[in-house]
Parts: structure tokens; sequence; C-alpha cells
């Protein structure tokens, strides 16, 4: 799919995106707007994903992306057109764990 990304990089898909908004620790302005992604990885888990400059969407759901996780908290992602950039990660959901079946 991305010629230009390493192996460490997995295939994602962007589901959805929320505008939202973080604390600042400012008196004068508590809180600030950014958008939140949900970003689906290979594995099916569901990532939140945010960037304090980002204010207006740059991506849609829908998009394919590639993303590698840098910390327990970063995660840096490359969209189609070739631009990267690093995300904070703001939630996670992991994949859902198929049901056993009990032996009959």
């Amino acid at each position: 799919m991305f010629a230009w990304a390493d192996n460490t990089y997995q295939n994602g898909k962007i589901v959805k995106w929320e505008n939202g908004t973080y604390a600042t620790g400012s008196k004068k302005h508590p809180t600030n707007n950014w958008v939140v992604y949900q970003l689906q990885g290979a594995d099916n888990s569901t990532y939140s994903i945010a960037r304090k400059k980002e204010t207006k969407p740059e991506m849609q759901a829908g998009d394919a992306v590639q993303y590698e996780m840098k910390k327990s908290n970063e995660i840096t992602v490359i969209r189609a057109n070739g631009k990267k950039q690093t995300y904070q990660v703001v939630g996670h959901t992991a994949a859902p764990t198929p049901a056993a079946v009990p032996p009959q």
C-alpha cells in the first residue's frame, strides 16, 4: 500500500473523527480544542489519537494510514499523501475476543 514505510509500520484505517477538548492547566484558558481520531489498527484494536495543534480534521473516515507505536502514549501516523505526524494516544479499546464455544 505505502512503499516508503519500513516494516515497523502497520496498516490501519481512520474510522471517524470528532472534536474534543484537553486541559491546559491555565486559569485564563483552562481547555483547548483538538480533533480526536479513531484509528482502527491491524489487530482490530481502536486507538483514540489527537494532536494539540490540530484543531481542524486533516484525515477523514475511511482514510488508509500506516502507524507505529512510539511509546505507550505516542503513535506516528503516515497518511496516504506521505505526511507523517506524531499523535498522543488518548484512549485504546482492545479488539474483542471471540467467545469460547463450549465443547459438545
